[in-house]
């Protein structure tokens, strides 16, 4: 008997060897991971599939070819090969990429129910906390929101992401000094992020740093320079520092960008009347009311009042 039960041992040991080493021994699969990591999702997708081929029973191998499929954009096979993953065995990956996709497609009750099954099987994954913190911020839980945020931070201070949406928690609670810090700090990782130039530059405008605003803004514009919306705020921070030939710059520019914007004609007029170049501005405010910015007309009447003739007749000689 005693030799049955260690003959029994060593034989459960060597099939556990086995089975815990095949993706590890698996060409096709390391050559697939190895192009994953180098950013070659087609060619990852090649190998995986003759890894699945061979061997179709290893959570790991649909998680990598789910994260390749995301990648690409094959969303739908993604979530299928994350479905197989987890039909197979419950784990971190599969969890939190299945949660991910979930979220996108606005699901936020099967996001949580994955997030959170994923955060209790690894609860330091600065990635997943991110994740949590964003569900949590769509979900209206500001604070639990920037719980997570803050504990991503923790395991992944390299993130600016995480830094612009702590910046986004502060500005809806109302505090500006702690949003604009959190702003200048994904700054700090990615001088071209436009949308926390742009952030903090709104919060600039509330504490009334007008100038910070402006080149908070301009910065924003030198990486998106056709963004409208930067243009119209850039411009009323232009003349709230008296800068009105800046801001009525701004507006020419909106209106080659857009010849309808009824908006940028009107405070275009308006910055001209701030310049003294009145008749510039009854151009302006009508074609303004012409695009359906009724408030125009009332600038007609004060500032513009009957349209003079261009050309003056003749006077007729009397016989």
């Amino acid at each position: 008997m005693k030799i049955l039960k260690t003959l029994s041992i060593f034989l459960i040991f060597g099939l556990l060897l086995i089975s815990c080493s095949v993706t590890e021994q698996l060409s096709e699969y390391t050559s697939a991971e190895e192009a994953y990591n180098q950013g070659r999702y087609q060619t990852a997708l090649t190998f995986i599939n003759r890894a699945l081929e061979i061997q179709n029973d290893q959570p790991d191998f649909y998680v990598l070819r789910a994260k390749a499929n995301y990648k690409v954009g094959n969303k739908n096979l993604a979530m299928d090969d994350l479905n197989k993953s987890l039909a197979l065995k419950i784990n971190f990956n599969a969890l939190h990429l299945r949660g991910k996709l979930f979220l996108e497609n606005n699901n936020l009750e099967a996001a949580k129910q994955d997030l959170r099954q994923a955060y209790d099987i690894n609860s330091e994954s600065g990635d997943l906390l991110f994740d949590l913190g964003y569900l949590e911020y769509l979900n209206g839980e500001n604070q639990l929101a920037l719980e997570y945020y803050t504990q991503s931070v923790k395991y992944d201070s390299r993130n600016p992401n995480t830094y612009v949406n702590i910046g986004n928690i502060y500005a809806v609670m109302g505090n500006s000094k702690l949003a604009i810090d959190n702003y200048s700090k994904a700054l700090v990782l990615d001088t071209t992020d436009g949308i926390a130039y742009y952030n903090r530059a709104n919060e600039k405008m509330l504490l009334g740093d007008f100038t910070g605003a402006v080149e908070d803004y301009e910065s924003s514009l030198l990486i998106d320079s056709t963004n409208t919306n930067t243009l119209f705020i850039l411009a009323e921070a232009k003349m709230k520092i008296n800068d009105n030939k800046g801001a009525l710059n701004n507006y020419s520019t909106i209106i080659k960008l857009d010849s309808t914007s009824a908006k940028a004609y009107y405070f275009r007029g308006i910055t001209e009347i701030a310049l003294g170049e009145n008749n510039n501005a009854c151009l302006d405010f009508k074609k303004a009311g012409e695009r359906g910015y009724f408030d125009a007309y009332e600038m007609i009447k004060k500032y513009c009042g009957p349209q003079k003739k261009l050309i003056k007749k003749k006077k007729v000689k009397s016989k």
